[in-house]
């Protein structure tokens, strides 16, 4: 009898996940919401209607919902639609896309409740899983996504290397807890991170296809590998559009998933759970993905770190170096950008004053709310794209917090608080009165870290300091995917920047804060305002500061100068500053920084008015970003008719010399460079007397006064 041939096995394709993360910051220009839907939202669900048998989990953020509802609801009924139909699995969430961990407890149950709530009143199901902004991971997420009552999250298969676990390949579900608090997740699969949209058809294909061999599914259905990823790939980011819908990429690969006997079938992470898979446990340690932690290291150290990676890598290999070779933390964004600390920080004050409130109150809910919407991460942080660069986003948080304020403010407070808001056990202090709030730093030399109009809900202190970043040094660190691509991703490419881009680009050293005084022979230039030259800037403690009844006195005394200076809000809501100088260079400049913004250069509906001293002359007009130098100017008036108000700024005695520079920072942005403008730096300069034999002045008063008011009717 002839043996028969065995049969060839049969092997299950692989279950896929795939889940899409659509989202955009709170605070971007309407043109890029518009353009996000054109190039990549509208035509990614034109595919899924033409391809039912594809399906997905789709995570909308809070921040683009709200947009959408106001702007283009046919998407979301297109979107709910999908869901209705059964292809499409609705992932919550934080509502406003906050880092989750970076939040109070409260605030994260919060935000992820009102997107919960937000699917099961518009599609009648309440969604399962959550999505974790930029996969930041903390062990003690598993007890609070528990608790809120979500089965399951989307991390990196990168967070299971830095838990130690060296698989060739992660497939399957994970769980993990904290106090007995159970949670599953899905490892996205760090090779489609590359290939998916920007390689060809054929190498997805033979990906799946040797990973459908390699992996054993243990049952009747195939092994899962989990694809979860940003929308935006697929269309908006740079040179993906011909890509994935001119060259129909995105048609091939819904194809692929749709064949009868192709290498993968898209499905639901529910689908997965449905058929109650045993889950491998874990311990994952602080993570998110590799890049992100190799972009929250300091500038300074992240050459030692490419060179221990590479070093890692050729001794011990690729994989052993990935899991055991890592960067910083999220949280030394904080760290990093002094500017995103005091924003975060202002944003978890805010939140705790709003929910100390009696739940009665009727501004209650809007205060939070506002306030939980300024907790959107993208502005506090920056790697591949701008981020806390770009003064819009910035801005889009700000205006959202003050509007918080502004409606706590509605009840008493004392006009001068002191507080360590920050946590760098350090008191700051807050003065509040009418319109205006300052926020100072009497550890630094005093200097102002915010004044904000809350009647504009603007904070005209949003300037970012000109720091250092380590690709200014050519330490720009890359990943490269798998096989050749047809589209390289933006991970992968180096963005050199040429020595001429670099030429006139400073630097600061301290941050730049308001009301950092200083010391110079002469006025400075605007050339040499924007590098300090010839001044002597003055920071760190003061000898010793106290309480006022409505601010606070500091005293210094370093070196060549010794003064006491008062800072306080009056009664008309003006903040008011009075320095009293016992000691300083005879015959020199004694003055303060103020760096201001109303976000642009140049435009019509803004500009700056200098004023001369009593019989000076005309008023000089002109635009905010404009270098200037000025001689006897007694006032300085920013006005913005875009947003409604004026910042007017009075000195008395009038100043020896008014000197404005424009601030510009040149950061990476996707595949190329750009320069940004910050804001404008202005020293305002008062010349000192004679002084005596020793060499000194025998002693000089200067006061400022800052408000806001309406701006001036139109000529």
């Amino acid at each position: 009898m002839t043996p028969k041939t065995p049969s060839p096995v049969q092997r299950a394709p692989v279950r896929l996940v795939l889940v899409l993360h659509f989202h955009q910051p709170v605070g971007n220009f309407d043109s890029v919401f518009r353009e996000a839907i054109d190039r990549s939202y509208a035509p990614l669900l034109d595919h899924f209607e033409r391809h039912p048998g594809v399906r997905a989990g789709f995570h909308f953020s809070g921040c683009l919902i709200e947009w959408l509802e106001a702007h283009d609801r046919g998407l979301l009924d297109r979107a709910l639609a999908l869901v209705a139909r059964g292809q499409v699995e609705p992932l919550g969430g934080g509502f406003y896309e906050p880092i989750l961990p970076a939040i109070p407890r409260e605030d994260a149950l919060d935000q992820i409740e009102r997107l919960a709530a937000w699917w099961e009143k518009r599609a009648g199901r309440r969604p399962q899983g959550a999505w974790i902004a930029e996969r930041v991971w903390e062990p003690a997420l598993a007890e609070v996504l528990s608790e809120a009552g979500v089965r399951y999250t989307i991390l990196d298969d990168q967070h299971l290397r830095f838990a130690g676990l060296l698989d060739e390949r992660f497939t399957g579900i994970f769980a993990t807890e904290r106090a007995g608090r159970a949670i599953a997740f899905f490892p996205s699969d760090s090779a489609l991170r590359y290939l998916i949209p920007f390689r060809p058809i054929d190498t997805v294909r033979a990906h799946l296809e040797t990973a459908g061999a390699s992996l054993d599914a243990g049952s009747d259905e195939g092994p899962v590998l989990t694809y979860g990823d940003d929308a935006e790939k697929f269309g908006l980011w740079p040179e993906t559009h011909a890509w994935v819908y001119g060259e129909r990429w995105l048609e091939q690969f819904m194809t692929l998933l749709e064949e009868p006997d192709g290498p993968a079938r898209g499905v639901q992470p529910a689908d997965v759970l449905a058929s109650n898979p045993k889950a491998r446990k874990v311990y994952v340690p602080n993570a998110s993905y590799t890049e992100m932690l190799e972009w929250a290291l300091p500038a300074a150290s992240v050459a030692a770190y490419g060179r221990a990676r590479d070093a890692a890598s050729e001794r011990a290999g690729r994989e052993a170096a990935r899991a055991f070779v890592r960067g910083s933390l999220w949280d030394m964004f904080l760290a990093r950008y002094p500017e995103a600390d005091q924003l975060h920080k202002h944003v978890l004050w805010s939140s705790r004053r709003a929910r100390a409130l009696e739940t009665s109150v009727a501004d209650r809910a809007p205060a939070l709310t506002a306030a939980l919407r300024a907790e959107c991460n993208c502005a506090y942080w920056h790697g591949l794209f701008g981020g806390i660069y770009y003064s819009h986003l910035r801005h889009g948080l700000y205006h959202s917090l003050l509007e918080a304020d502004a409606l706590l403010a509605k009840r008493p407070a004392p006009a001068a608080l002191r507080i360590d808001l920050d946590g760098d056990l350090e008191d700051e202090v807050v003065l509040r009165g009418g319109r205006l709030q300052a926020f100072l730093r009497p550890s630094d030399a005093g200097t102002l870290v915010e004044l904000d109009d809350l009647e504009s809900r603007f904070n005209v202190t949003n300037v970012l300091s000109r720091f250092r970043e380590s690709y200014h040094e050519g330490a720009d660190l890359t990943h490269g995917g798998e096989g050749e691509g047809a589209v390289a991703s933006p991970h992968e490419q180096k963005v050199g920047i040429a020595p001429s881009d670099l030429e006139g680009c400073a630097f600061d050293i301290l941050p730049l804060r308001s009301l950092r005084d200083f010391t110079a022979a002469a006025p400075p230039s605007p050339e040499a305002l924007a590098r300090f030259e010839g001044m002597t800037l003055l920071s760190g403690r003061p000898q010793s500061w106290e309480m006022t009844g409505r601010g606070f006195r500091l005293h210094i005394d370093q070196d060549e100068v010794a003064f006491e200076r008062e800072v306080s809000i009056d009664e008309e809501a003006g903040l008011r500053v009075r320095w009293d100088v016992r000691r300083a260079p005879a015959g020199g400049v004694f003055g303060t920084l103020l760096a201001l913004t109303l976000l642009t250069p140049k435009e019509a509906d803004r500009r700056r008015v200098i004023a001369p001293a009593a019989g000076g002359g005309k008023p000089i007009e002109d635009a905010p970003g404009e270098a200037v130098s000025v001689a006897d100017a007694a006032r300085l008036v920013l006005e913005d008719r875009v947003f409604g108000f004026a910042l007017d700024v009075r000195a008395d005695p009038p100043l020896a010399q008014l000197v404005a520079s424009p601030i510009e920072t040149l950061q990476r942005a996707e595949v190329r460079y750009e320069k940004a403008y910050q804001g404008t730096l202005f020293a305002l300069c008062w010349r000192l007397p004679r002084g005596n034999e020793a060499g000194t002045t025998p002693g000089f008063t200067a006061n400022l006064v800052l408000r806001f008011r309406k701006p001036d009717s139109p000529k």
